[in-house]
């Protein structure tokens, strides 16, 4: 709230995007510009005791530093069309705002600098309140919510409150609530650097952002489905080369680990204490119901005194055991493992794509399983692992130890939701399934959705070697998500040439409405257009 002092009642003025609306006889505008409001007003309207501006933005991929042009020039033209006790209301989202009350607090040339932005049209900032939207009647919010958001209803976040609060009992516990970036540059430690989401930023239309930052409300089409508003949105770009300077490019983060070093040495870890990190992690992988490009990590580590790794290794093994044995009660047969075993023994089909490469160079680490009646494979579904952290990378002069659990795939487990799509539907049908803090069976409310199947043929190239994670992910992303299985029918080697021949059945079906036949077969047309471009193979 920004205001020289209090005000009396009288007209007021909400902004929103391109729609301003006085609420003084419902007169509503279109295409009010905010940084221009006298233009738009004329001499006897222009005396407004309060401008309310909600969660202001320039769109698209503007920066950090085109938002905070944005409220600089907003608050100027507040000023010429404020009554002298007026006030100008501006919701940020948590961070932007750059004062001491921002929780979490950023950096300030990353911030918005509301204080200083305000300071050029002559405001002081007053007051710092959140905003509470269930006080203000008739006020709906109808843009993405965050499966994590303290106001979601979404199993992915009851399960993770769940788990933290049966870990609360055991050790001391603090919530890390700092903007944690979802870019990250250079080549990611223990990752092979196919196995992730390179990004392309692009420079020319958006030359001031940082895109490491967790800035901005941005949104980041991926594989087409909109997963987030605190991303960056660039396209993806194929896998750089050993002879391209990977340093200078980005990539999605594959693992919360990567935010741990920079965490600790801004907050400052207290040994014993575990500290918790919540949130999106990126892996390309293969097409299956159970296996997850996109999930939501929840990441348990705690400094310990070097040898003591093995007492804490176990009891966070009891504490997540318990947790997880509670939340997996049902009708069905539940079995629940930690075992130890040689790191690579394990089958890979198996881990669902989840367990990290961090810890590769240890003896051991410990994978958290779980087998129920949705889940019938022998060994059952892995959801997370427990381990030892590389030395160093928290303080040298402690161990670390950390559990780090799949949440969306614990959340399919849990609720019995056969297809991960499921959770990234914003259909109201299975959002109300779930009340905040409950948790029940899923019921599908698609029943015997339409499935398409199409055949493609090609020719691999000579002296390439063909990818099959990259030929899945292209089908991800030409059919925004509705290819639920790829199959390998034949392979052929021609006796002459030598050259390889491939097969591929793929199947379309989408979890939460009907296709239709025209679109799977324009989204096969992409399809076959966009793995010549991409793979360089050549159709048959």
């Amino acid at each position: 709230m920004c205001s020289p002092c209090a005000l009396p009642r009288g007209s007021i003025l909400y902004i929103h995007c391109s729609l301003a609306l006085i609420v003084v006889g419902a007169d509503v505008r279109f295409g009010v510009d905010c940084t221009k409001l006298r233009e738009f007003f004329s001499p006897a309207e222009r005396r407004f005791d309060r401008i309310y501006f909600n969660f202001p933005h320039c769109g698209k991929k503007s920066g950090v530093k085109k938002n905070r042009e944005l409220l600089a020039k907003f608050f100027c033209s507040c000023a010429e069309v404020l009554t002298e006790k007026g006030e100008v209301h501006v919701v940020l989202c948590r961070g932007q705002g750059g004062t001491p009350a921002d929780q979490p607090t950023r950096e300030w040339h990353n911030s918005w600098q509301v204080v200083a932005m305000g300071a050029g049209g002559g405001f002081i900032l007053s007051d710092v309140h959140p905003f509470e939207a269930e006080h203000i009647p008739g006020y709906e919010c109808t843009g993405y919510r965050g499966f994590l958001d303290i106001n979601s209803g979404h199993p992915v976040r009851t399960i993770n409150e769940k788990l933290m609060a049966e870990l609360g009992q055991t050790f001391p516990l603090q919530r890390v609530d700092c903007s944690l970036p979802l870019l990250h540059q250079g080549l990611p430690t223990s990752f092979s650097h196919s196995d992730v989401f390179w990004i392309a930023p692009d420079a020319e239309q958006n030359p001031s952002s940082d895109p490491t930052g967790g800035g901005a409300a941005r949104t980041l089409s991926f594989s087409g489905l909109n997963f987030s508003k605190d991303t960056y949105q660039n396209e993806c770009v194929n896998v750089p080369q050993k002879g391209d300077q990977i340093s200078q490019h980005y990539h999605l983060r594959p693992s919360l680990l990567a935010d741990v070093q920079p965490v600790a040495q801004s907050l400052g870890f207290l040994p014993g204490t575990v500290y918790v990190l919540s949130g999106l992690v990126f892996r390309k992988c293969l097409i299956s119901p159970h296996t997850l490009p996109v999930f939501h990590e929840t990441l348990f580590i705690c400094t310990v005194n070097k040898g003591s790794e093995g007492h804490y290794i176990q009891m966070l093994m009891d504490s997540i055991k318990n947790s997880l044995c509670s939340l997996l009660q049902s009708d069905t047969l539940v079995t629940l493992s930690l075992s130890e075993m040689e790191v690579g023994t394990y089958e890979t089909a198996e881990l669902n794509g989840f367990v990290t490469s961090e810890c590769q160079h240890n003896k051991s680490q410990y994978f958290i399983c779980v087998k129920t009646a949705s889940y019938p494979s022998a060994k059952g579904s892995c959801v997370g692992t427990i381990a030892a952290a590389p030395s160093g990378l928290v303080n040298s002069d402690l161990g670390t130890v950390f559990a780090s659990v799949n949440l969306d795939l614990l959340a399919l487990q849990v609720c019995g939701i056969p297809d991960w799509r499921m959770l990234w539907t914003f259909d109201e049908r299975f959002l109300n399934q779930f009340g905040k803090g409950e948790l029940r069976p899923f019921r599908s409310f698609s029943l015997y959705p339409p499935s398409y199947v199409h055949d493609i043929s090609f020719w691999v190239p000579e002296r390439g070697q063909f990818d099959e994670t990259a030929f899945h992910t292209v089908a991800r992303r030409v059919s925004q998500e509705t290819v639920v299985s790829i199959q390998l029918l034949d392979t052929f080697r021609h006796p002459q040439t030598g050259q390889t021949s491939l097969c591929y059945r793929l199947t379309f079906q989408s979890c939460d409405k009907a296709l239709t036949h025209q679109q799977v077969a324009e989204m096969q047309m992409r399809f076959r257009k966009e793995i010549q471009q991409c793979l360089h193979v050549v159709l048959r």
